[in-house]
């Protein structure tokens, strides 16, 4: 086998500012420079940023999906939990530590749980 087929990042992020979590802007901003910037990938297409889950409050916020060339990432955020849940999935290695790093930035985050995964190496 020629190494692992991916990389994966899974970002919970918890106890963020609830303004940037309901912020359509905001998060297409974090969107774009996480892609140009901190991944240097490219995006393919535009981001997507619908509104969802309004039947119960707990699941009522944000979902994002931006394709980039090597994959994708995709969020999902729920202001009433104060919470973000992202994945960075990709077929060029990245920082871990850097997206972790922006992300809790970005969001004023208090905790993370990050977990990071090397796909198809078996």
């Amino acid at each position: 086998m020629a190494g692992p087929f991916g990389w994966e990042l899974l970002l919970d992020l918890f106890d963020c500012d609830e303004a940037t979590l309901s912020d359509e802007a905001r998060l297409r901003q974090f969107v774009e420079t996480l892609c140009d910037d901190v991944l240097e990938m490219r995006r393919y297409g535009d981001c997507m940023v619908c509104w969802f889950g309004a039947e119960d409050i707990d699941t009522e916020g944000y979902s994002v999906v931006q394709l980039i060339e090597t994959s994708s990432i995709v969020g999902h955020l729920s202001p009433h939990r104060r919470s973000a849940y992202w994945n960075v999935f990709s077929c060029r290695p990245f920082s871990e530590r850097q997206v972790t790093e922006f992300a809790l930035r970005t969001f004023a985050a208090e905790r993370v749980d990050a977990r990071f995964i090397v796909r198809g190496a078996g």
